[in-house]
């Protein structure tokens, strides 16, 4: 087995599932480590985590999701150890943060930071994207699309913002990170119809053998997933079509934010479709989430919101056996065949909203209001809709072509094991760019702050104080401290009073300060020379505890001269 090709930046969060708001990062996040786990081929699985409780959590979710692979964490203060992997791969679009310590800690061709798209509309998620502007982004760096359309709106907004940068800056060449395409991936076996699952869940749900079963599954919102209305109009429609003694079902699979949302799906559903039977499953659940699929005979989505860019619910459908009506929007335009897995809805945006972006930017309007109001100006072709719904409804043989065609093709491109080695793929082209790199681009000068947005702030603030400890500042034991002895006496004196060192993780090594202290006993000594004497590490944080010591009156500064 080969070593691993990239670290994941693992903090819970971005992978929990059991979470009660369980959002569609959540779910991908989860899939992807269980991907990398069965397919990557890995000797080990490595992660970044941020402390030593992260890194516990992930050995216990490499541990839950069946894995006997060796899980291994390098911590955030050890980024430099990133260099022995070679990649470190985030679960959000923003290399920013990471490129600054990654200059910070380590040559820049050390290794790459690559991210991945979720929601792009979010202020966050737009304002992380183009931070890899000016952040130290290099050519082997990567965000990855998860579709076409959200490479087209990522690279939107790196060009308007690069044109606004040249003209503010008299820049001749601004570079973002490499935008490559690689969709969300699933497990397509888990999703499998499972036998008995379909009589068991058409039982559960009260639902006839004979009766049609149109299934939605996700988070139910109205104003961040997808509106009901052109879903309940087009489908009370296209019940008309249904066999002689069926009846259309529309199952609800997800959750609801709140009693606001529910009601406004349920008072929909009698305005719009009243012939039209509702049931309500709780999507959250681990068994909803692996079998739901199995009670239905049609899969729809029909997203308006700019908040989803890729539609994973469509691909676990399409890998569960199911033809799919989704609509012809982002994402699902690269995983929806039309005619052939499904049918693909017309949409139209309106425009323009300039003045809807303007609200949420001032904060007048909430993140939720902007892609509602977003949202509320889409349309979603309802004729269309109601076509191919009627279609599907009416045709048995039609559903089962469609069916076995979806299957095959999310098996060919949706699949873990056809999407991790294009994962692989990226992670070696990215390496070979490293290899072959001259220099970092816009490298830091010489004597240059390496990170000037976050300076040392003994450089920042060298105003505040009367003056600055600098290597040639000479300093020895304070009056009443005969030797080193003493001096260590009072040191531990005083750091057994609580507050007197509250950041006391920052000190140095109880065995340096005694050899700073015999080292004074002898007689005055510069700053430089008294850290010289330390092993690098601790050398380090003894010129600032310098300023400690000074405070404590443990040391004086000694005459110049």
């Amino acid at each position: 087995m080969p070593p691993p090709a990239a670290a994941l930046f693992y903090a819970p969060d971005g992978f929990d599932t059991s979470r009660p708001k369980l959002m569609g990062r959540h779910a991908a996040g989860e899939s992807f480590l269980a991907g990398l786990l069965r397919h990557g081929g890995f000797d080990r699985m490595v992660a970044l985590t941020r402390d030593a409780a992260d890194a516990e959590a992930f050995r216990r979710h490499v541990a839950a999701l069946g894995s006997t692979l060796p899980a291994e964490a390098i911590l955030e203060d050890q980024l430099a150890e990133l260099a022995r992997i070679g990649c470190v791969m985030l679960p959000g679009p923003g290399l920013g943060p990471h490129a600054w310590r990654r200059r910070r800690v380590a040559q820049a061709a050390a290794f790459s930071v690559v991210g991945v798209t979720h929601t792009t509309a979010s202020a966050g998620a737009m304002d992380s994207i183009l931070d890899s502007l000016v952040a130290p982004v290099q050519p082997w760096d990567a965000i990855i699309c998860t579709s076409a359309a959200v490479r087209g709106a990522v690279r939107r907004q790196l060009e308007m913002q690069a044109a606004y940068l040249m003209r503010r800056l008299g820049a001749t060449r601004l570079e973002g990170p490499m935008l490559p395409v690689i969709p969300l991936g699933t497990d397509c076996a888990a999703v499998a119809p499972a036998p008995g699952a379909r009589a068991e869940w058409r039982a559960r749900l009260q639902v006839a053998e004979a009766d049609l079963v149109v299934l939605h599954h996700g988070r139910l919102s109205f104003h961040a997933k997808a509106h009901p209305m052109p879903m309940l109009i087009a489908l009370g429609r296209a019940a008309a079509a249904a066999p002689a003694g069926a009846k259309v079902i529309l199952v609800l699979s997800g959750w609801f934010a709140d009693d606001h949302q529910r009601r406004a799906f349920a008072e929909q559903a009698r305005a719009f479709a009243p012939e039209l039977e509702l049931r309500l499953v709780d999507g959250r659940l681990p068994e909803a989430r692996r079998h739901i699929w199995s009670a239905a005979d049609i899969f729809t989505l029909l997203s308006d919101n700019i908040q989803e860019t890729f539609g994973l619910a469509p691909v676990e459908a399409m890998a569960a056996g199911l033809p799919v009506v989704g609509t012809d929007w982002d994402g699902l335009r690269d995983t929806i065949l039309h005619g052939e897995t499904g049918f693909r809805v017309p949409t139209l945006l309106a425009a323009p909203m300039d003045g809807i972006a303007d609200r949420h930017d001032s904060g007048t309007d909430s993140y939720d209001g902007y892609i509602a109001a977003v949202a509320q100006f889409t349309a979603v072709d309802v004729p269309a809709a109601t076509a191919a719904f009627a279609a599907l409804i009416g045709d048995a043989g039609l559903r089962a072509r469609m069916g076995e065609a979806a299957a095959r093709h999310a098996r060919r491109t949706f699949d873990w094991a056809a999407v991790i080695p294009r994962y692989l793929s990226l992670w070696e082209e990215l390496a070979r760019i490293r290899r072959a790199a001259r220099a970092e681009r816009a490298a830091p000068a010489r004597g240059e702050t390496r990170v000037p947005h976050r300076p040392d702030p003994a450089v920042l603030f060298a105003d505040w104080p009367t003056r600055v400890l600098t290597p040639e500042t000479r300093l020895h034991l304070a009056p009443g401290l005969p030797d080193a002895a003493a001096a260590l006496a009072r040191l531990r004196a005083l750091l057994a009073l609580p507050g007197v060192a509250p950041r006391r993780d920052w000190l140095p090594a109880e065995d340096a300060f005694a050899e700073v202290f015999a080292r004074l006993a002898e007689g005055p000594a510069s700053a430089a020379v008294l850290a010289a004497e330390l092993p690098a590490p601790q050398a380090i944080r003894m010129r600032r505890a310098f300023g400690f010591l000074l405070k404590a009156d443990l040391l004086r500064l000694a005459p110049e001269g």
